[in-house]
């Protein structure tokens, strides 16, 4: 029991005994022990706990001692050590595929805003679970729940790798002040916002209005459900016309991933595939897809979206005003349209999305008829949306 400073009446508690003749502090009236640096008054624990107050002493002995904040080091324990040594693992992973640029991207600035807040010479110990509430409070309350959560997942990534590497004396606490936002504070903030779909007369709007290779990738968002980096990176060779068939591995999850190609789509994608650019690199000839500058529509880690650019100009074009409604929209068409198939296995195959359950240990693969189901489902939901005499 930690000793009462005072008594009922007033009294001084009686101050313990040093615990040893060479204990490097003394008993404070405060009830804790204490040592006077430079001139300063410094404490260091609790009476009862003299073992704990003496292990403080001495990691903050040097940095007293040398008038600095003992909060603050640029040895092995700070904040800036730990980023560097994040970051540098990181970028090996990067280096061997195992990461991509973007994710690098989001760690470095996670790490920047992480410095700014705590300071580069913060010691990684001294950091308190209330301190990384103060951290989660001062992240902008403009931000959308689900940035919010993106942010802080990547800090508390941060945050465990400290812990998994021992780099603090006691394990940081920081899981319940850095807990993300709660589910339904998403979904309510969600319902507020518009859906992030288009109906399929505005999808017709926008596929009259497209061009080669515009075209073939709102076709592809629609028919195979595939975002802008998946159409940057799409190679020729990935493509099986003869079968109208589409698979690779998706980038993101690494999950096997395959759709069954419209004949609209063969159609577009092969007139994209002949209009393009060669530029004689095997590497950028091998893609379906270059701009008329003979890049890639879409470059892991860059901040370059020629393909968000062009989509957008039509989409503003056609006179469709949704705010934040962009072509990886065309998934959540593909996701919400294909769902009431009610096969939700066929739709993550095409969607690439990772499958958490048993079930999916044990299953081999799935059957193609089933993945061309959901394909057709969504062409007849495009189809029957065709305004009458209006879309090629």
């Amino acid at each position: 029991m930690t000793a009462r400073i005072v008594s009922q009446r007033g009294r001084k508690a009686n101050k313990p005994s040093k615990p040893r003749r060479d204990f490097p502090l003394f008993a404070h009236a405060s009830g804790q022990w204490a040592k006077k640096v430079r001139g300063k008054l410094y404490y260091f624990g609790a009476w009862d706990e003299p073992r704990a107050a003496e292990d403080k002493w001495h990691r903050d002995r040097e940095a007293l001692l040398d008038g600095r904040n003992p909060e603050e080091s640029n040895h092995g324990d700070s904040l800036s050590w730990l980023i560097n040594v994040f970051l540098d693992e990181k970028a090996a992973d990067q280096e061997r595929g195992l990461l991509s640029n973007d994710t690098l991207n989001d760690y470095i600035r996670v790490a920047k805003h992480l410095v700014e807040f705590f300071g580069k010479s913060r010691r990684l110990e001294s950091i308190t679970p209330h301190d990384f509430r103060r951290y989660k409070n001062s992240l902008p309350a403009s931000w959308a729940a689900n940035t919010t959560n993106n942010h802080l997942r990547y800090t508390r990534a941060i945050c465990k790798y400290a812990n998994d590497i021992e780099a603090t004396p006691h394990a940081l606490n920081y899981s319940r002040s850095l807990a993300l936002v709660p589910r339904k504070v998403i979904r309510k903030e969600q319902a507020k916002k518009p859906a992030k779909e288009f109906t399929a007369e505005e999808c017709w709007r926008l596929l009259d209005a497209a061009g080669t290779p515009m075209r073939a990738f709102i076709l592809l968002g629609l028919n195979c459900a595939y975002g802008t980096a998946d159409i940057g990176r799409l190679e020729v060779s990935m493509i099986d016309f003869d079968n109208q068939w589409l698979g690779e591995m998706r980038g993101k999850t690494g999950e096997a991933r395959g759709a069954w190609l419209w004949s609209e789509t063969i159609e577009a994608i092969q007139a994209a595939i002949d209009a393009k650019p060669w530029t004689g690199n095997e590497r950028l000839d091998s893609l379906a897809f270059l701009t008329k500058y003979r890049r890639p529509w879409w470059v892991d880690g860059s901040t370059n979206r020629p393909l968000q650019l062009a989509f957008g100009k039509i989409k503003k074009e056609v006179g469709i005003e949704k705010k934040g409604v962009g072509h990886y929209s065309l998934r959540h068409v593909f996701e919400t349209v294909s769902g009431d198939l009610r096969d939700q296995q066929a739709t993550n195959y095409v969607m690439g999305h990772d499958d958490p359950s048993m079930a999916a240990v044990y299953r081999e693969g799935i059957d193609p008829a089933r993945v061309k189901a959901v394909c057709q489902y969504v062409r007849k939901w495009l189809m029957d949306g065709k305004p009458k005499g209006g879309a090629k």
